[in-house]
């Protein structure tokens, strides 16, 4: 849906998706829940300094046109509108990946190998998933293919035993604030909604656990509602608090807990909140065939390391995004991934 402004008359510009049209149809349409967003508005467009006075000082972010309504659920509702009821607040919490950690930090604790293997590959900004034997074969290093965002995913051994995982820590981002206090619980959270194409592949733990889908889409985008409490896996999805806002260590993330108060190896460089880590299984149809690669992907022929960790020769491959949201603040956050097939 979309808000548009003419004049004195709001006009409420709604599109529905092919499920709700069925549903309209069917004569059992009802709206039980909405959610309103800015992703249109640019706040640095606020000018304090205007000439004309303060009255004029929102004057561009009015003027911003309003984007029409999308039926691609993925496409918009990035950054939702959210009530929060105190006023005292300086800093909200926002969510990053880990990539590997604050490398200005590393010498100053352990050799964290978790934390180094969280690390995004360097050529395409994101992971990447093999979907097949043969492609894990053409790996530079086969047995551990660490540092490089390539996450094993021919079967579940391999998926379990590749080090590689996908790691969203949340918490405060400055320096204001030092890494070794608790995050307030009034700024905490509990429950991430993950998003993902669902012909592509479906979310795993780090020990190939699977995971529940909550809901598919129409336009086959699964969701998958997670909390501490929900997901019963052995390998958690969702890592909880210690005290000091440390990482609990029931995750091979514990080597985490050697922040002071001036350093930490997190990329959240205040106080931290939960962490998110998993993994991707890729679909039986990327393993066992080419049709969805030929359909939404492309090949490519590379050179030696012309992608981080691949040996010489032509691939398949699909680009896609896997989307992590903290359900109470809206906050999201959008992951490159690759799924890589030899050819």
């Amino acid at each position: 849906m979309a808000f548009l402004d003419n004049s004195g008359d709001i006009i409420l510009d709604a599109v529905l998706t092919d499920t709700g049209r069925f549903r309209m149809a069917r004569g059992d349409f009802r709206i039980s829940k909405f959610a309103l967003g800015d992703d249109e508005i640019d706040y640095s467009l606020f000018n304090k300094n205007h000439p004309s006075g303060s009255a004029y000082y929102d004057l561009e972010i009015l003027r911003t046109p309003i984007l029409e309504a999308f039926t691609n659920n993925t496409s918009l509702m990035k950054s939702k509108l959210l009530t929060i009821t105190r006023t005292n607040l300086l800093f909200l919490p926002v969510m990053k990946l880990l990539n590997g950690g604050n490398a200005a930090a590393k010498n100053t604790g352990p050799d964290l190998t978790a934390v180094a293997n969280t690390a995004i590959n360097p050529n395409t900004a994101g992971y990447i998933v093999t979907v097949d034997e043969s492609t894990e074969q053409q790996l530079v290093n086969q047995a551990n293919p660490s540092a490089n965002g390539i996450i094993k995913g021919s079967t579940a051994t391999t998926i379990t035993n590749s080090p590689n995982s996908i790691v969203i820590e949340r918490g405060l981002d400055t320096t204001k604030l030092p890494p070794n206090i608790s995050m307030p619980a009034t700024l905490q959270e509990t429950q991430f909604i993950i998003e993902m194409d669902h012909r592509l592949g479906s979310l795993v733990s780090t020990g190939a656990e699977s995971v529940p889908v909550s809901f598919i889409d129409d336009d086959q985008i699964a969701s998958y509602y997670i909390s501490e409490n929900t997901v019963d896996t052995s390998n958690p999805i969702v890592i909880g608090l210690g005290g000091g806002g440390s990482i609990r260590p029931d995750s091979a993330l514990n080597a985490a807990t050697t922040d002071s108060a001036d350093v930490t190896i997190h990329n959240i460089r205040g106080p931290r909140d939960r962490m998110v880590r998993f993994k991707i299984s890729p679909s039986i149809n990327l393993r066992n065939s080419t049709f969805l690669f030929d359909k939404l992907g492309g090949s490519k022929t590379l050179t030696l390391n012309q992608i981080t960790g691949f040996k010489a020769g032509t691939y398949l491959f699909i680009d896609t995004l896997v989307r992590v949201t903290s359900a109470t603040t809206a906050y999201s956050i959008d992951i490159p991934i690759r799924y890589m097939k030899k050819q």
